[in-house]
C-alpha cells in the first residue's frame, strides 16, 4: 500500500488554516478486495467513515486493526496515520468525508474510545442508522447543488447533523444518571437565566457538593463550565448570521456584563466577539467569490 502525497484530501487539508470550516472532499465508495489507502502522516483534517455493508479494516496504532462493518461509524483525528483497506472476500460499501469542523463541533466530536487514536461506534438501532445514512447522503449530494454559497452551508449543516447523531448515540451509551440529565435539560432550556447550583441541587434532591461531583464525573466539565459553553454556543450563530450589537447578544444568552461575555468568548474561541464576526464574514465573502 503506497503513500499518496497527491491525494486531494492531503492537498486540501494543507490549506485548512486559510479555509473556513467545510467539507474538503466526500464520496460514496463501493470497493472490492484490493482497495487500500495509506497516509503515513495522516492529514490535517478530520476523516469520518460510515460503513453501509461489507467489511473494511483500519489500523489503530499499536493496538492493531479495527473492523468496519455495517452500521459502524469511524472518526480519525488530524495527524493520525491512515491505513485502511477492504477485507479479503468482501466488498466495502462506505460513505466518507474529510472535513474541517466548526468550532462548536469540538464539544460534540468524541475522543477515542478504543485502545488507539481512532473513535469507533457501532450503531445498533435501525432508525439511527437510517438517520445517519440520510444525513451523510446529503453531505455527498449537496456538492452538486448549483448555488455555491448555499451549497457549502447545506453541506456543513448535513455533516453537523451526522456529528450530532453520533454524539447523541455515544452519550446514550454512557447512561447518564437521570439527575445529571435533568440538570443538562434545565441548562439547555434556561441558559439565559441566573442559575445557581444550590437551586439545581434542590430540583434533583442532591446537596450542591454531591451534585457538582456527580456532574463533573459524568459530563467531564463542571456545571458552570457547561453553562458557559452552552451560552457561548448560542452566541456564536448570533454573531455569524445577525447584525445584533454584541451587548444585546451578551444579554440574550445570559450575560449581564458585556465585558465579562467578551472575556469568556475570547478565552473559549481565542478571538474577541467582534473579531470573530469580522473573520467569519471575511471568510464567507472569500468563499463566495471563488
Amino acid at each position: 500500500m503506497a503513500n499518496k502525497p497527491d491525494d486531494p484530501a492531503i492537498f486540501k487539508a494543507r490549506q485548512q488554516y486559510t479555509h473556513p470550516p467545510g467539507i474538503l472532499v466526500s464520496d460514496h465508495y463501493i470497493q472490492p478486495y484490493g482497495y487500500s489507502c495509506y497516509r503515513a502522516q495522516g492529514t490535517k483534517d478530520w476523516l469520518i467513515i460510515y460503513t453501509l455493508s461489507g467489511n473494511g479494516r483500519i489500523h489503530n496504532g499499536a493496538s492493531g486493526y479495527l473492523s468496519c462493518t455495517a452500521g459502524t461509524l469511524t472518526i480519525v483525528s488530524p495527524g493520525t496515520a491512515q491505513d485502511y483497506f477492504t477485507e479479503q472476500g468482501h466488498v466495502w460499501d462506505k460513505m466518507w468525508a474529510h472535513f474541517i469542523p466548526r468550532l462548536p463541533w469540538m464539544d460534540w466530536i468524541p475522543s477515542s474510545n478504543t485502545d488507539g487514536p481512532i473513535f469507533q461506534l457501532h450503531i445498533d438501532k435501525e432508525s439511527s442508522r437510517r438517520a445517519i445514512e440520510s444525513a451523510f447522503s446529503r453531505v455527498i449530494s449537496y456538492r452538486l447543488y448549483e448555488d455555491s454559497m448555499l451549497r457549502d452551508e447545506l453541506t456543513l449543516n448535513a455533516l453537523e447533523e451526522v456529528i450530532l447523531l453520533v454524539a447523541s448515540q455515544n452519550q446514550s451509551k454512557k447512561e447518564l444518571d437521570s439527575r445529571v440529565q435533568e440538570v443538562l435539560n434545565i441548562i439547555s432550556r434556561h441558559y439565559m437565566d441566573h442559575i445557581l447550583i444550590e437551586d439545581l441541587g434542590k430540583r434533583v434532591c442532591l446537596s450542591p457538593s454531591r451534585l457538582s461531583h456527580l456532574f463533573k464525573e459524568q459530563v467531564g466539565d463542571s456545571i458552570m463550565e457547561t453553562l458557559m459553553k452552552y451560552r457561548l454556543k448560542q452566541a456564536e450563530p448570533l454573531l455569524q448570521y445577525t447584525l445584533r450589537p454584541i451587548t444585546e447578544i451578551a444579554l440574550a444568552v445570559g450575560y449581564h456584563s458585556p465585558d465579562y461575555f467578551s472575556r469568556q468568548f475570547s478565552s473559549h474561541f481565542g478571538v474577541s466577539p467582534s473579531n470573530y464576526r469580522k473573520k467569519y464574514r471575511e471568510a464567507t465573502c472569500m468563499e463566495s467569490v471563488q
